[in-house]
């Protein structure tokens, strides 16, 4: 019985645990926040971790080790202080008077550290790369999508019977606009750009008018700026610089500046021109309107005929299209005003031929409405521009400095025009003409 009792005894301590050997319970009724979510690298303060195995203590226990996926640093959670709880640390990797963060070859540049620091660093590159990536691809589909609804528009134009010119004239600036990164999306946006931009108020204007097309296509309601353009008094250069910059081009160029001058035509009605509308008989040209003006047969001087038939005929048209020769006109115009030494020759344009033509057959004539006429204008407002232009050049000139002359033949009057004479009046028969000394 004795042993029996002692047996039971032995049996019984065995089931009996110390308190110190129990541990605490926990209660999972309530959610634990991570512990991962809760550190931060001690170096840089990421919380971008990754988990780096098990560091084994000299207790003969184990903690998480953690590495930085920013700066790869490696280090274990310094919470792990209070549950070693070592009194006389054993010989270990890291004793507690140590970093608590630190880790087994962090400082060592030999050992596991530079490969540790690698793979975070290369890691951390290869999100950075997955997210710039990311990113480029939504910022280039909103480019695709912007790019299609401009071709959508140019379409629905172009089935709607808009000329090329103004077809042009959206592309130019709606592209112009996105190649800024001007937002096409955002209304206000692009209201922003167009007040801050330094473009005159003219063309503000007509920016706006494109863009007032451009959201009723998207479907994207807004409010149009207004802006009122201030006329402008434009350049008029002097005969003479015309010449020397038509005589200083390359031939081509200089038939087709020739064709400005004595035609006063817009430049694309220039460009327009076929081979079949040249009469080198009747020393006339053929004008197809543009923006709205007239068709006109135009005359042309024997210069003009005799330089159109020294041009190559390589194809239907005389010339290229506006846009290419106007390009090729500002390399050259720049050029000749270099060398001719002469600035204001830079301010010369395809335009400023036809506001030329204008203000001299005005002088010649003081027949606003032959001026209008000639220059296929549908609105006598647009021609009285001349009016002012040709007082303000010639205000000085005395009013009886005059040759005269007086024609009774059709030959005679037609001499008389070539040669600069300006049509006075009509009496018993006589055609009375003048020319300024």
């Amino acid at each position: 019985m004795a042993e029996a009792g002692a047996e039971e005894k032995i049996c019984s301590s065995e089931r009996v645990e110390p308190d110190s050997l129990i541990e605490p319970v926990h209660d999972f009724s309530q959610k634990q926040p991570s512990k991962q979510s809760q550190l931060k690298c001690p170096q840089c303060g990421s919380d971008r971790l990754y988990k780096d195995g098990l560091r084994y203590l000299g207790d003969g226990t184990s903690v998480q080790r953690w590495l930085c996926r920013n700066c790869g640093y490696r280090f274990t959670d310094p919470k792990n202080k209070d549950r070693t709880g070592w009194k006389n640390p054993p010989s270990g990797l890291n004793p507690p008077s140590a970093s608590y963060y630190s880790c087994q070859g962090n400082n060592d540049p030999e050992r596991r550290e530079p490969t540790a620091r690698k793979a975070a660093l290369t890691l951390a590159t290869v999100e950075k790369q997955n997210e710039k990536r990311a990113a480029g691809a939504t910022k280039h589909t909103a480019q695709q999508d912007v790019k299609g609804k401009i071709i959508e528009l140019l379409w629905k134009l172009e089935r709607n019977g808009r000329k090329q010119g103004t077809i042009a004239n959206y592309r130019k600036n709606l592209m112009k606009m996105f190649r800024q990164g001007v937002n096409l999306l955002e209304p206000e946006d692009c209201k922003a750009w167009l007040a801050k931009t330094g473009l005159a108020a003219s063309t503000k204007r007509n920016i706006a008018i494109i863009l007032d097309k451009w959201f009723e296509h998207l479907g994207v309601a807004w409010i149009k700026p207004i802006y009122y353009g201030e006329p402008e008094i434009p350049f008029i250069p002097t005969e003479q610089e015309l010449d020397s910059l038509i005589s200083a081009v390359g031939k081509k160029m200089a038939c087709y500046l020739q064709l400005l001058k004595e035609t006063g035509a817009r430049c694309g009605e220039i460009s327009n021109l076929r081979w079949t509308d040249v009469d080198s008989e009747q020393k006339t040209v053929r004008v197809k309107g543009e923006k709205g003006s007239y068709p006109r047969m135009l005359p042309i001087s024997n210069k003009a005929v005799e330089m159109l038939k020294n041009l190559p005929k390589t194809g239907e048209r005389l010339f290229a299209d506006a846009n290419a020769m106007r390009t090729c006109f500002y390399v050259q115009r720049k050029r000749v005003a270099r060398k001719l030494g002469n600035p204001r020759l830079q301010q010369i344009s395809f335009h400023t031929f036809r506001h030329w033509k204008g203000t001299m057959l005005y002088h010649q004539t003081k027949d606003v409405y032959y001026v209008k006429e000639h220059l296929g204008h549908k609105n006598l407002q647009s021609t009285q521009v001349y009016i002012h232009i040709e007082k303000a050049m010639f205000r000085n000139t005395e009013l009886d400095d005059y040759h005269v002359k007086v024609a009774k033949t059709q030959e005679e009057i037609t001499q008389l025009l070539e040669t600069g004479f300006e049509y006075v009046l009509q009496k018993d028969g006589l055609a009375f003409f003048r020319k300024r000394k």
